[in-house]
């Protein structure tokens, strides 16, 4: 009988034990688990971080959000770019970047503000790179004339904000060889159906632009714009009508850009109220050469 019973023992200890071991077994099985779903979700979130160039391409756009609503031509080096238009681009950079210290630039009699050329040097370098530079003096470009002010060494701002017509969207970035990367971007453009648009996002590209960026010193510089390979659908909602572009109101370009200038015009000033709809691009009928 007392056999009976060890055996008894035995088997219920034996049937304890494996139960025991099953249920460590279910969970270690549970923490592997869970172990390899969070390696795997880790991984799939560097993964996404990897190609997510979300924050490039907006910083991209907001280099290049001046030089865009002008319009410049396509050009294959600096050498042979409109400089006018670089340079014009480039002031209105400095007046965008600087909105909320405005008042601080000297001004003079009627409220028209004198722009150093120490500013647009900066600006000029961290775009077109450190060794572009530009022999400053009078231009016109897009019926505003800048007035070069040697004893200042500052331009005098015409009394007005900048009259571009396009936003940009950066629709992509590619590495091509070493040291270039080629940055697709799509015009907005904010008039093409009549009337302004204050939410670019609900526009699609008119046309797009490779703007050519190459490396100097760690640092990309913009080099060359070239027509790009995209294309955009005929039944973009921004084309408009191409037979005419009506003229945008000053006050309103760009959610930050409207309104760079500070202060009102005197009564008796004449104020620029429209923008030309084919831009002047020679910068020879300025009588200026800003070329080195």
């Amino acid at each position: 009988m007392a056999t009976i019973n060890e055996a008894d023992q035995q088997r219920r200890s034996l049937r304890r034990r494996r139960r025991l071991r099953q249920l460590l077994g279910a969970v270690v099985c549970i923490f592997v688990v869970i172990g390899i779903g969070s390696v795997i979700s880790s991984g799939i979130r560097m993964t996404a971080k990897l190609f997510d160039d979300t924050e490039e391409r907006l910083s991209y756009e907001q280099r290049l959000q001046m030089l865009v609503s002008l319009d410049p031509e396509p050009f294959d080096s600096l050498e042979n770019a409109n400089r006018t238009r670089l340079l014009h681009a480039a002031i209105w950079t400095v007046v965008q970047q600087n909105h909320d210290s405005l008042d601080s630039y000297e001004h003079d009699d009627i409220g028209a503000m004198y722009l150093p050329t120490l500013d647009i040097d900066r600006v000029v370098a961290s775009l077109y790179g450190p060794d572009f530079h530009f022999n400053y003096d009078t231009f016109t470009d897009n019926g505003l004339t800048f007035e070069y002010v040697p004893e200042k060494n500052a331009y005098l701002l015409p009394i007005t904000s900048v009259n571009g017509l396009y936003a940009p969207r950066v629709v992509s970035i590619k590495r091509e060889g070493r040291g270039v990367k080629r940055v697709t971007v799509g015009y907005l453009d904010l008039f093409g159906n009549g009337e302004m648009v204050f939410d670019p996002a609900k526009l699609e590209p008119s046309k797009y632009l490779d703007y050519m960026f190459t490396e100097t010193d760690g640092e990309y510089y913009l080099s060359a714009i070239l027509l790009s390979e995209n294309q955009p659908a005929a039944s973009s909602s921004s084309s408009g009508s191409s037979s005419v572009v009506p003229a945008p109101p000053q006050e309103q370009l760009l959610d930050n850009a409207a309104s760079l200038l500070p202060g009102e015009p005197d009564s008796g000033a004449s104020v620029s109220s429209s923008v030309p709809t084919e831009p002047d691009v020679d910068s020879s009928a300025a009588g200026t050469d800003l070329s080195e």
